[in-house]
């Protein structure tokens, strides 16, 4: 059975349980923007940004908690891995983005990461093919762990 976070209506949050973290949305935009795009270097950039979102209760989101993100990128035309996949060593804290969601008590984390065109851009080995990303969350003690997709996208 799988069970979707809903934002509440009245806040316009995620609702999350103070001891967990959620990561709430990944996707593609042209670099320097925050707004999705299923073609994001399109029509001739050789990089692309990469946002993710995710949410965290009021006793993890400043704790400290080690945890690793993994993102990596499905390429669905080829069927194979798009590109290296990313291992990030994080933790719960203000120096890895985590700030207080409006007055609280949860916390938020919007990251953006740039994303390289494999082979420099434009007219590269994966032009015209489609592909999707994946992150996963996993706190040190496996207590917390959260995956989310991105919607598919197209490179140029």
């Amino acid at each position: 059975m799988t069970h979707r976070k809903v934002q509440d209506a009245r806040s316009g949050t995620i609702p999350v349980n103070a001891n967990d973290a959620t990561l709430t949305a990944l996707s593609t935009a042209p670099t320097g923007s925050m707004v999705k795009d299923t073609a994001p270097n399109a029509p001739a950039a050789g990089t692309f940004d990469l946002v993710l979102a995710a949410v965290a209760g009021s006793a993890v989101g400043s704790s400290g908690t080690p945890y690793t993100l993994t993102i990596s990128a499905i390429d669905l035309t080829a069927v194979t891995q798009g590109w290296p996949t990313q291992t990030l060593h994080q933790a719960f804290d203000a120096a890895n983005g985590w700030t207080l969601n409006g007055t609280g008590p949860d916390y938020q984390c919007i990251r953006t990461f740039a994303v390289p065109v494999p082979g420099g851009g434009p007219g590269g080995p994966l032009a015209g093919h489609t592909l999707q990303c994946v992150a996963s969350l996993v706190s040190q003690s496996a207590q917390i762990v959260s995956i989310i997709h991105s919607n598919p996208f197209v490179l140029v």
